[in-house]
């Protein structure tokens, strides 16, 4: 079977997921298990402000069983916005010690 390339990438961009994975013959069971969970799931967050500098930017804290999974911007923070500087986004690197 020859399929030019603008025929390939038609056929692909109207499939839906499941429908572009039988069509190069792979079925849903055989990939479903390669999925990678997410880190965060499972977990407890809360919101808290970094410590380093006077400026209060605010994070959002991930932990799991009294462990600190992940620390990330808030992007509902006024202040932020859910960016962080370089010291705020080593706190995760600092508080695994």
């Amino acid at each position: 079977m020859k399929i030019s390339r603008r025929g390939f990438l038609g056929a692909a961009g109207v499939c839906t997921l499941g429908g572009a994975v039988r069509l190069f013959g792979f079925s849903k069971s055989d990939n479903a298990t390669d999925i990678p969970e997410f880190k965060t799931v499972r977990t407890t967050e809360s919101t808290t402000i970094c410590p380093y500098c006077g400026v209060g930017c605010g994070l959002i804290v991930s932990a799991r069983e009294g462990k600190v999974i992940n620390i990330e911007g808030d992007p509902d923070h006024p202040i932020n916005e859910g960016s962080l500087c370089s010291k705020g986004s080593a706190l995760f690197l600092v508080s695994l010690n």
